[in-house]
């Protein structure tokens, strides 16, 4: 089957083999004073997800379960099988309201340059990290979030900047890629709250 490379819809994948997530080494960030007091602080029972908080954005950019995309006129939706996350992603030329209360997934509006579909996201919660080892996020008015998705062939690339500057003198940057996978299903996922930290010492 031939698809355009600006069609995006459908499941893909995040976890096959000798494909990871490109994160900078913790030695490499270039932290404020501030935001590395806050990741030599961290500890792993401060990780959201063992409340049963659904890891949101920044962090569910490197989600490793799959997601599916579903292209509309006005938005496209990201639907996340961990948590059972969803994103909008308005396509309309709308802009966030100043008055948005933040929450976990922020407000995501995006566009396409070309072939390339970029996504701003704000108003997020500082209730959230960029990254599981304790990268933080602090959720400030100021702190935006920008993805790029681009197809070639099977292969979604994506890559990301977490502008922070509570935490990060320049932004904190990821990338990955995910493979199509038609024939795969999205499944239920609960979160027990009494066993989510159950293998945390």
């Amino acid at each position: 089957m031939v698809f355009s490379n600006d069609d995006i819809e459908g499941i893909w994948d995040f976890s096959w083999p000798g494909h990871g997530i490109g994160h900078p080494p913790s030695s490499s960030v270039d932290f404020t004073t501030e935001g590395k007091l806050s990741f030599d602080s961290f500890l792993p029972e401060l990780d959201p997800t063992l409340k049963c908080l659904m890891p949101g954005i920044p962090l569910g950019i490197i989600d490793p379960y799959p997601i599916e995309i579903v292209m509309q006129d006005h938005q496209i939706l990201f639907l996340y099988e961990h948590f059972h996350m969803v994103r909008r992603i308005f396509m309309d030329g709308r802009i966030a309201p100043d008055d948005w209360p933040v929450s976990l997934i922020g407000y995501s509006v995006g566009h396409w340059e070309e072939k390339t579909l970029v996504i701003k996201t704000t108003h997020m919660s500082p209730d959230n990290y960029v990254w599981t080892n304790g990268m933080p996020f602090s959720g400030d008015k100021n702190s935006y979030v920008i993805e790029r998705y681009s197809r070639e062939g099977d292969i979604l690339l994506f890559e990301a900047e977490i502008h922070d500057s509570v935490n990060y003198k320049t932004p904190y940057k990821v990338s990955g890629q995910r493979l199509f996978s038609p024939d795969m299903n999205i499944y239920e996922y609960e979160c027990l709250p009494d066993f989510a930290g159950a293998g945390v010492i």
